[in-house]
């Protein structure tokens, strides 16, 4: 089974954005024996050709793929309501914005979902949708964190910058807490440096309208057994139960009092027990395949 990840569907900076994503899927379906290529604009007819979101850069070419005989897949990576509301609406909802999302998932071979609440939108354009949890694979457990006396950053909050997130970030620092805020995505290398140096890796909502639990984030840190405090209102959530978590407008002092009081190495090293034996993404994807590809 081939499978050839592309990018060109992205704006150029939402690449990087999107790498940890693309080596999760990437290494789960080699876990199962399928070939993987990973490139920008190189189609491939003999391959299912697979994208992550809506079509930026051409809405025309899932159709003009699907004319073709060309084979592609479609992986959710948002929060998307059954009436085509995007991320909460918490940047101002756009009709456009499902509408590209909507021809692409109709004409695609499968759509795999992240977020299990998005499945009912999706199945409603492509009855062959399914929710596509991550979990633990042992090739991204690629980071060395520094021992607990030589970590020099007590917060990390990595991402898209917001008026919200400064304002958090400034508290923290007017607490005394030592705070990395590079406020514009970083490449991958330098992120993960930030992270083996740090004690608590940040998960903030965006706007006070969001309330996502950022999958990516939680699992790629857990794996490497970074503690993450998750900004959450749901700590019951699937995979916040991994997480730290802290109510909206009590993140500061959450994390100020786990800085002081929690073993945070052995609560890391608690939760990635946890997600390896619970969540092997390997198994995960093999059933995802029986059920969206090989059926």
């Amino acid at each position: 089974m081939d499978f050839n990840i592309l990018l060109s569907n992205l704006k150029p900076h939402l690449w990087d954005m999107v790498s940890d994503t693309v080596r999760f899927i990437r290494l789960a379906l080699e876990a199962n024996g399928a070939r993987v290529r990973v490139g920008t604009n190189q189609m491939d007819p003999n391959a299912i050709n697979l994208f992550l979101d809506r079509f930026y850069e051409d809405v025309n070419l899932p159709v003009q793929m699907k004319a073709g005989g060309i084979k592609y897949g479609l992986v959710c990576t948002e929060v998307l309501s059954p009436d085509g509301t995007w991320n909460y609406d918490a940047e101002g909802g756009d009709p456009v914005i499902f509408a590209a999302f909507e021809l692409a998932a109709r004409n695609a071979e499968f759509v795999w979902c992240l977020f299990e609440s998005s499945v009912e939108a999706c199945a409603a354009v492509n009855p062959n949708s399914i929710y596509l949890p991550y979990g633990y694979l042992e090739k991204m457990e690629t980071m060395k964190p520094a021992p607990a006396g030589l970590r020099n950053i007590d917060v990390l909050m990595c991402g898209f910058p917001s008026p919200r997130r400064d304002q958090i970030m400034e508290e923290f620092s007017g607490q005394g807490i030592t705070i990395c805020y590079p406020g514009q995505p970083l490449p991958v290398q330098m992120r993960d440096g930030l992270m083996e140096r740090s004690r608590l890796n940040l998960s903030l909502q965006k706007t006070e309208s969001h309330r996502i639990i950022s999958v990516t984030r939680i699992c790629h840190s857990v794996i490497n057994r970074i503690p993450v405090l998750l900004e959450t209102d749901h700590p019951e959530a699937e995979f916040a139960q991994f997480c730290l978590t802290a109510p909206m407008g009590e993140t500061v002092q959450v994390a100020a009092d786990h800085l002081k009081n929690t073993d945070l190495e052995a609560w890391a090293e608690a939760r990635y027990q946890d997600l390896r034996s619970s969540k092997p993404m390997d198994k995960i994807m093999a059933g995802i395949l029986n059920e969206t590809v090989t059926k």
